[in-house]
């Protein structure tokens, strides 16, 4: 199986274990897929040619929440969604720290990445990762940090790698 189609099965089969098997909040899930749709991001500039934004979404018993990660890339400019390892470009990695009570209930859902070339794979445009958690007696003042480290190339040049990410507060 070629990398291309490999990678698009495992993304499809990733997607379909996202939903939560036991019992889907659908009301929860149409409200953080509002919320990713409506979250703003900074528009990018050429000195920083990605902007990235953040945000919880509780459903209604406060029992469960989602993190949203959203950013935007300069038409032009691509980050790494998979880097083969004899490859020197580096792979855009989500940062969470978590406090405790907050635990991953799912995977990341990831967005579509675009084969580029030496069996790389980018990311292009607007792209929205999500994941849900439960959440069990947090702390009162307890926040989320949540961002990406990634790199940023354009046809001619690579930026530095850069790390954004924001403090999200559970005020639950």
């Amino acid at each position: 199986m070629n990398i291309l189609k490999k990678y698009l099965f495992i993304t499809l089969l990733g997607f379909a274990a996202k939903t939560y098997s036991q019992n889907p909040d659908t009301a929860f899930l149409k409200k953080v897929q509002k919320a990713a749709a409506s979250l703003s991001v900074e528009k990018p500039q050429n000195s920083d040619p990605v902007s990235v934004n953040s945000q919880l979404i509780w459903n209604k018993d406060k029992s469960r929440l989602a993190v949203i990660i959203k950013a935007n890339i300069l038409s032009g400019w691509h980050i790494y969604a998979y880097v083969p390892a004899d490859q020197p470009y580096i792979k855009t990695d989500i940062v969470l720290e978590l406090p405790e009570g907050i635990t991953p209930l799912e995977e990341w859902t990831k967005p579509s990445a675009y084969p580029y070339e030496d069996n790389i794979f980018i990311y292009e445009g607007e792209i929205v990762f999500t994941r849900i958690f439960t959440v069990n007696n947090p702390e009162k003042d307890a926040v989320i940090t949540v961002g990406l480290f990634y790199q940023t190339c354009d046809l001619r040049q690579c930026l530095p790698p850069r790390n954004k990410t924001k403090e999200l507060k559970l005020k639950s």
